[in-house]
């Protein structure tokens, strides 16, 4: 959850305004705010770039047409334009309280002239590692002289590099959450050409880590969360006074759902196997030798070079492949402050408390609705 004021849960359960501000920026330069009619943000844990953007912008407003043409310093040009999106509450007295939404590479703009409107989409800034290939890596890969740090920082050169911050603090890439680096077990192939989000893929399933965009524009190398944390970050809560949420839904289905993971590492010369790991769900209602049946998924990488490593990514890989068992779908009162993978606990008589993570989000950025959250966790753990 981003950082809020105390004063928020107060105003976001009670009526309340809803304002955001859109700012364009062009290397490194402010191109000044961008006014809109209609808005949204698009949040998905599953999605490699998890970020996207859409805005209606008035054809013509404050004094100056926003239709880009031919002209490639626009704005709203896709010529490297980036959207630095904020969005808040008004508190009572009228002071706004704004919250950091990221920045959003502008990749599309449609201009529709009957209608009088400028149509803009953007995504995080993934979308530069998906279309930067490796250049510049004349051994063609990584050895174990090599850390996983020096393997992310070559992936994030240059298309992440984000010389077009003026801010010394903002990094192409950052590890948090306590995770550490570590030498290659094994070597690495990326020659030239190669695509930076594979070997980024390969790194983070036997760190085990995630990596993600995160508000600052920086790609975040952190600890994988693999399920609830013991206590939530918010409560949306309905059939009460001050509560936020406006419906609900459930659902459950097999579909990426699995049951028991083996993993191996393989000498990257010979080929031969060198370490093995494998997890199973032995209890509870999705047990391997339970009705739901025996659904596995096979993992091999030449970086897993001990059975203690490879049984660990075992383990993670098994996580998250029970996390969407049952998925909530929630309708609430926009709160900007909620991230993917919160722990949040949605509340109604009728359905009770479930406890899950935040793996979608779909956010207003003006006062047209409410947000839709999707919660997921993996309801068949045994006791």
């Amino acid at each position: 959850m981003r950082p809020v004021s105390p004063r928020w849960g107060a105003t976001l359960a009670r009526s309340h305004g809803y304002v955001s501000a859109v700012t364009s920026w062009l290397g490194g330069k402010s191109l000044g705010a961008v006014p809109i009619t209609a808005g949204q943000l698009t949040y998905d844990v599953t999605a490699r770039g998890r970020r996207r953007c859409q805005l209606t912008v008035p054809l013509r407003a404050d004094g100056r047409t926003w239709d880009p043409g031919t002209d490639p310093a626009h704005p709203l040009a896709s010529f490297g334009q980036r959207l630095q999106i904020a969005a808040g509450i008004v508190h009572p007295g009228g002071d706004r309280e704004m919250i950091p939404q990221g920045w959003y590479l502008i990749t599309d703009t449609a201009t529709d002239e009957s209608a009088g409107t400028v149509t803009v989409t953007g995504s995080d800034l993934y979308q530069l590692m998906d279309e930067s290939r490796v250049v510049g890596n004349p051994y063609g890969g990584f050895g174990p002289e090599s850390s996983y740090a020096d393997v992310v920082d070559h992936l994030t050169y240059v298309c992440l590099k984000n010389w077009w911050i003026t801010d010394p603090q903002i990094l192409p890439y950052r590890i948090t959450g306590g995770l550490t680096d570590r030498q290659l077990a094994a070597y690495l192939e990326i020659p030239e050409q190669a695509d930076r989000s594979d070997p980024l893929a390969v790194l983070c399933d036997s760190w085990p880590a995630q990596a993600a965009v995160n508000d600052a524009g920086e790609l975040e190398i952190s600890p994988p969360v693999t399920a609830p944390a013991a206590t939530a970050v918010a409560v949306i809560a309905g059939d009460t006074r001050t509560g936020t949420l406006v419906s609900r839904g459930r659902q459950q289905a097999r579909q990426r759902v699995y049951n028991a993971t083996y993993t191996v590492g393989t000498d990257p010369g010979t080929g031969a196997v060198r370490a093995t790991g494998r997890a199973e769900r032995t209890t509870g209602p999705l047990s391997i030798t339970g009705p739901y049946g025996w659904v596995s998924r096979w993992y091999s990488s030449p970086l897993l070079a001990t059975n203690g490593q490879a049984q660990r990514t075992a383990e993670t890989l098994l996580a998250r492949g029970t996390l969407y068992a049952r998925t909530e779908s929630v309708t609430a009162v926009p709160d900007p402050s909620l991230e993917l993978q919160d722990t949040v606990d949605v509340i109604t008589t009728a359905g009770g408390r479930f406890r899950g993570l935040v793996s979608a989000i779909t956010l207003p950025l003006t006062a047209s609705g409410p947000m839709t959250l999707s919660v997921t966790t993996d309801t068949g753990a045994p006791a």
